[in-house]
Protein backbone atom coordinates (compact mmCIF):
# COMPACT_ATOMS: atom_id res chain seq x y z
CA UNK A 1 0.00 0.00 0.00
CA UNK A 2 2.86 2.40 0.74
CA UNK A 3 3.77 2.30 -2.97
CA UNK A 4 0.29 3.63 -3.81
CA UNK A 5 -0.40 6.01 -0.94
CA UNK A 6 1.70 7.48 1.84
CA UNK A 7 -0.18 9.42 4.46
CA UNK A 8 2.32 10.92 6.82
CA UNK A 9 3.84 14.38 7.28
CA UNK A 10 0.25 15.72 7.27
CA UNK A 11 -0.29 15.04 3.57
CA UNK A 12 -1.57 12.31 1.28
CA UNK A 13 1.12 11.44 -1.27
CA UNK A 14 -0.61 9.80 -4.25
CA UNK A 15 1.28 7.05 -6.15
CA UNK A 16 4.64 7.88 -4.53
CA UNK A 17 6.43 4.71 -5.64
CA UNK A 18 4.27 3.07 -8.30
CA UNK A 19 6.07 -0.02 -9.66
CA UNK A 20 6.72 -0.03 -13.42
CA UNK A 21 4.97 -3.42 -13.51
CA UNK A 22 1.69 -1.66 -12.56
CA UNK A 23 1.32 1.04 -15.26
CA UNK A 24 -2.49 0.92 -14.95
CA UNK A 25 -4.76 0.03 -12.08
CA UNK A 26 -7.06 1.18 -9.33
CA UNK A 27 -7.52 1.08 -5.58
CA UNK A 28 -10.80 1.47 -3.75
CA UNK A 29 -11.64 2.16 -0.13
CA UNK A 30 -8.07 2.71 1.05
CA UNK A 31 -7.94 4.52 4.41
CA UNK A 32 -5.43 7.28 5.09
CA UNK A 33 -4.29 9.22 8.12
CA UNK A 34 -6.45 12.24 8.81
CA UNK A 35 -9.57 10.09 8.40
CA UNK A 36 -9.77 10.10 4.63
CA UNK A 37 -10.87 7.28 2.34
CA UNK A 38 -9.60 7.19 -1.24
CA UNK A 39 -10.40 5.64 -4.58
CA UNK A 40 -7.87 6.13 -7.39
CA UNK A 41 -7.58 5.05 -11.01
CA UNK A 42 -4.33 5.43 -12.93
CA UNK A 43 -3.03 4.75 -16.42
CA UNK A 44 0.47 5.11 -17.89
CA UNK A 45 1.69 5.58 -14.31
CA UNK A 46 -0.39 8.77 -13.82
CA UNK A 47 -3.58 9.45 -11.92
CA UNK A 48 -6.63 9.58 -14.17
CA UNK A 49 -9.42 10.08 -11.63
CA UNK A 50 -10.62 9.25 -8.16
CA UNK A 51 -12.29 10.63 -5.10
CA UNK A 52 -11.49 11.41 -1.52
CA UNK A 53 -14.07 11.04 1.21
CA UNK A 54 -13.53 13.07 4.34
CA UNK A 55 -14.69 11.06 7.34
CA UNK A 56 -14.31 13.85 9.92
CA UNK A 57 -13.83 17.16 8.07
CA UNK A 58 -10.11 17.93 8.36
CA UNK A 59 -8.12 20.01 5.89
CA UNK A 60 -6.81 17.75 3.13
CA UNK A 61 -3.32 18.15 1.66
CA UNK A 62 -2.49 16.12 -1.46
CA UNK A 63 0.90 15.62 -3.11
CA UNK A 64 0.83 14.39 -6.70
CA UNK A 65 3.16 14.26 -9.66
CA UNK A 66 0.03 14.49 -11.83
CA UNK A 67 -1.58 17.92 -12.17
CA UNK A 68 -5.11 17.56 -10.81
CA UNK A 69 -8.47 19.27 -10.76
CA UNK A 70 -10.14 18.88 -7.35
CA UNK A 71 -13.88 19.46 -6.93
CA UNK A 72 -13.70 21.58 -3.77
CA UNK A 73 -14.68 25.18 -3.04
CA UNK A 74 -11.23 26.66 -2.49
CA UNK A 75 -8.11 24.77 -3.50
CA UNK A 76 -4.68 26.20 -2.83
CA UNK A 77 -2.02 24.82 -5.17
CA UNK A 78 1.74 25.19 -5.06
CA UNK A 79 4.72 23.40 -6.60
CA UNK A 80 7.45 21.47 -4.87
CA UNK A 81 9.88 20.29 -7.53
CA UNK A 82 8.02 17.81 -9.73
CA UNK A 83 5.05 17.68 -7.34
CA UNK A 84 1.82 19.62 -7.15
CA UNK A 85 0.66 20.25 -3.57
CA UNK A 86 -3.07 20.87 -3.10
CA UNK A 87 -4.75 22.00 0.10
CA UNK A 88 -8.49 22.33 0.68
CA UNK A 89 -11.01 22.32 3.52
CA UNK A 90 -13.33 19.33 3.77
CA UNK A 91 -16.62 18.58 5.46
CA UNK A 92 -17.36 15.36 7.31
CA UNK A 93 -19.00 12.76 5.06
CA UNK A 94 -18.37 14.66 1.83
CA UNK A 95 -16.73 13.24 -1.31
CA UNK A 96 -14.27 15.28 -3.37
CA UNK A 97 -13.69 14.20 -6.96
CA UNK A 98 -10.19 14.43 -8.41
CA UNK A 99 -9.31 14.23 -12.07
CA UNK A 100 -6.17 14.72 -14.10
CA UNK A 101 -6.08 18.09 -15.81
CA UNK A 102 -6.17 17.89 -19.58
CA UNK A 103 -3.22 19.61 -21.20
CA UNK A 104 -3.86 21.52 -24.41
Amino acid sequence: MEMLLQSHLNELHLLPALPKAWPAGSIHGIKARGNFELNLDWNDGKIVSGNIKSLVGHTCVLRSATELHIAADEVICKRDGIYHIYQFATESGQDYAIKAKAHQ
